[in-house]
């Protein structure tokens, strides 16, 4: 008899722990799926199954049910469309509300906290909240319906990078500055509280800031997967004589690791160093061979990326690590070197960027032309 209980209870259990793995997996299931849609012929029946997130041309951006899918084959093209991530380290966090320097090691590096002027900085991430040592010219998110207004920050990530780009020093003059404290900053908020992003929303954004007059996007994300929206987003934005900048990737140091969108040869892929001029292990590898050329998948400069002090969501500051806290090194620089040049061109701070930098000698996997500094 005890042994048919003990059978029994085991059997209970093992059917009680089946009962919540099946219902683990079935939360795990996304209710829906976000794809690119083009419709074959007439686009009104597609559109009156689904809502439009964005458009783009004849085709558009919307999230589905997985079992709406097979039906909407029938009338259109259906791609399934990637997300993308942001590309900070998570297991570095030092937050205080009173900074340890009003200019960060980083800031100083590059001869940052000053200049800008005039320039306009869009900065696509997961928002920028209210901050006494920022301020936002531009509020806009496309992670909803269209390009909507708002750009609520509930991840840190997305205020951090802007602080580096262009902290004023704050309202009490007790804050940090930024590179180029005196630049335009434009938000577009294309990644959620979790740092998720979907490819469709950073297209969006890409084409949204180049049509607001940005000179600079900057982009602290990415994906191993190349996405044909963003992709034309960056041409239609080069198009426009706008500077793209975007992380490398935290993939290192595995040669061949630089993640999309900085791997796009029309972007500028910022690679992570230390205080000593060290490229992190853990910064994404390009492929160049020192042939002083860029092409796809390969760093082009490096930044400061290692223990990075910045403004934080909650109003206080934050010092974490990534390519993504060094890509807004470059993208200030960026804003400072184009404010000194009245006629200047993408392609001309391109090669500025490249003249002012401290390894102009050097071109090489892991840290690229090197450090680029303002003269």
């Amino acid at each position: 008899m005890n042994n048919v209980k003990t059978i029994a209870v085991l059997f209970f259990g093992m059917m009680l722990m089946l009962t919540t793995a099946l219902m683990s997996f079935a939360n795990d299931v996304p209710e829906f799926t976000r794809v690119l849609i083009t419709p074959h012929s007439d686009a009104s029946n597609v559109r009156a199954l689904v809502g439009i997130h964005h458009e783009f041309g004849r085709s558009f951006s919307a999230d589905v049910r997985p079992e709406q899918v097979s039906r909407l084959k029938k009338e259109a093209a259906v791609e399934e469309l990637p997300a993308y991530h942001i590309l900070g380290k998570p297991s570095s966090n030092v937050r205080t509300c009173t900074p340890s320097s009003r200019t960060p090691w980083g800031v100083s590096r590059v001869n940052g906290g000053s200049g800008g002027a005039g320039v306009k900085v869009a900065v696509l991430d997961t928002g920028v909240n209210s901050h006494r040592d920022l301020k936002v010219s531009l509020c806009k998110d496309a992670t909803r319906s269209g390009i909507q207004n708002g750009c609520k920050d509930g991840n840190g990530h997305g205020t951090h990078v802007a602080g580096t780009i262009a902290a004023n020093g704050g309202s009490d003059n007790l804050g940090i500055f930024g590179v180029a404290p005196e630049a335009t900053l434009l938000a577009v908020k294309v990644c959620g509280s979790s740092g998720s992003c979907w490819s469709d929303d950073i297209a969006a954004a890409i084409r949204y800031a180049s049509d607001q007059g940005a000179n600079i996007i900057s982009m602290s994300l990415g994906s191993d997967a190349e996405n044909s929206l963003i992709r034309d987003a960056i041409d239609y934005a080069v198009s426009k004589g706008v500077l793209i900048v975007a992380a490398a990737g935290n993939d290192g140091p595995d040669f061949g690791s630089i993640d999309y969108p900085g791997a796009n040869p029309n972007v500028v892929a910022v690679a992570a160093i230390d205080v000593n001029n060290n490229v992190a292990s853990w910064s994404s590898r390009g492929v160049n061979d020192g042939d002083f050329t860029i092409e796809a998948r390969e760093v082009e400069l490096s930044a400061p990326g290692v223990s990075v002090e910045s403004t934080w969501n909650n109003g206080c500051y934050n010092t974490i690590s990534g390519t993504s806290m060094a890509t807004p090194h470059v993208s200030g620089l960026a804003a400072k070197l184009w404010q000194g040049s009245a006629s200047a061109t993408r392609t001309y701070l391109h090669e500025l960027a490249m003249l002012n930098d401290l390894d102009a000698a050097g071109d090489d996997p892991a840290a690229g032309f090197g450090l680029p500094v303002a003269p």
